[in-house]
């Protein structure tokens, strides 16, 4: 079976920052010794030589699939880091290993470094749930952070090509941790776009990363991807704060990050980033996308019974006040309205085709968690680490 090498620098953020400074210092110990050289570090020269090459050019490919923030920017020295490599004339660098570090530069110089993006939330997502519950242990320094992971057969009924999860992979760390993550060999769709982006009104993604990998939300986690500057380019609606948040399919009233923990009587929550980003979509007037995620238990009528939906373009009207349900603590959510030709209510009525096409194949299919492979003539494996499937089907089973 085929594989691929994935870079497993950790989720945890200490454990990752920490990493990504080790990965960085393995890059100038590279352009180092090339200066003593005079010339660029060749795989031939010894297999130390070969290995910090080769992860310093899994470091970089890597680095594209991360969002930059001003704080990895401080922390990691990433700056100058990519400046070593690909503008400091006494470092030798391989030519490929430059063009990747120049376009890293160019493209968060353009987005200044973050400064102004939505921060991602630091919670667990039903995405990764996954992953086995239990923590990394922390990677040494010099640990090689490269494993081999498992690639579906092309023709793979869910993974493959033509699978609702093409694009993701399932990948075991060091230590046997699971969890989904970006195949590496398929380019995901930047969602840093207004609009539709290509996508249909009506689109279903099994899960919040599949949707980052199309294009649709900018998000592995959070609610809110967008600037504080130029606004929201989409959020994800569920029935998590129920206490605030109002969805009357064509109409939505929406509470930013932070609302539901207000427990000051005399204001709202200080606005979080993405709160600020919605702010910003009222003064500039474009469009965001809304995607409504559900579940078996949800009791909002407009969200999909699993997945997630993207149901069109929405504008922020308005913003109101309302009251958490910690007390009489004040907080603010902004009122959106559908902008776009197809209805909230032509969406839950006609349901949704790729929703609706997956039970019959997925009472044949096995999932084996651990290689990405099935096995036909099956029941759906019903375990923890493939619950969503096993929840894809049970909703199904009960209408």
């Amino acid at each position: 079976m085929a594989t691929v090498e994935v870079f497993a620098i950790p989720d945890n953020k200490p454990q990752r920052l920490q990493q990504m400074m080790s990965q960085g210092r393995n890059i100038i110990q590279l352009g180092l010794k090339s200066k003593r050289l005079r010339r660029a570090i060749r795989p031939e020269d010894s297999s130390e030589s070969e290995a910090r090459l080769k992860k310093g050019r899994m470091y970089l490919e890597w680095l594209d699939t991360i969002e930059m923030t001003p704080e990895i920017k401080e922390r990691t020295s990433m700056e100058k880091m990519l400046k070593y490599v690909f503008d400091d004339p006494t470092m030798y660098y391989p030519e490929d290993m430059k063009k990747g570090a120049q376009a890293l530069y160019e493209k968060w110089q353009s987005e200044n470094w973050g400064a102004n993006a939505v921060m991602e939330e630091d919670v667990i997502s039903a995405d990764q749930e996954f992953a086995d519950p239990v923590s990394e242990p922390a990677a040494t320094p010099d640990e090689a952070p490269i494993v081999q992971s498992e690639l579906p057969p092309p023709d793979h009924p869910i993974f493959g090509e033509d699978g609702i999860m093409h694009g993701i992979i399932i990948f075991r760390s060091p230590s046997g941790r699971k969890t989904y993550r970006l195949n590496p060999h398929v380019p995901k769709r930047s969602a840093k776009v207004f609009g539709h982006n290509g996508i249909p009104v009506g689109t279903w993604f099994a899960n919040q990363l599949v949707a980052l990998h199309r294009g649709a939300h900018g998000m592995r986690i959070g609610g809110i991807a967008g600037t504080t500057d130029v606004g929201a380019y989409s959020i994800v609606v569920s029935d998590i704060y129920e206490d605030l948040d109002d969805d009357r399919g064509e109409t939505l009233y929406y509470s930013g990050s932070n609302s539901h923990n207000n427990d000051d009587p005399t204001r709202p929550a200080p606005s979080s980033t993405g709160t600020k980003a919605l702010k910003a979509s009222l003064q500039t007037g474009n469009p965001v996308r809304v995607l409504r995620s559900g579940g078996p238990h949800s009791r909002n009528r407009w969200l999909p019974e699993c997945g997630l939906r993207y149901d069109g373009l929405y504008r922020v009207v308005a913003l109101r006040e309302r009251k958490n349900t910690k007390g009489e603590y004040p907080s603010t959510n902004q009122c959106l309205r559908c902008t776009t030709e197809v209805s909230a209510t032509s969406l839950i009525i006609s349901g949704c085709a790729t929703c609706e096409s997956y039970p019959t194949l997925l009472t044949s299919i096995q999932v084996d968690s651990t290689n990405n492979s099935c096995s036909k003539e099956s029941p759906v494996k019903r375990r923890w680490g493939s619950c969503f499937f096993h929840r894809l089907q049970r909703n199904r089973n009960a209408t």
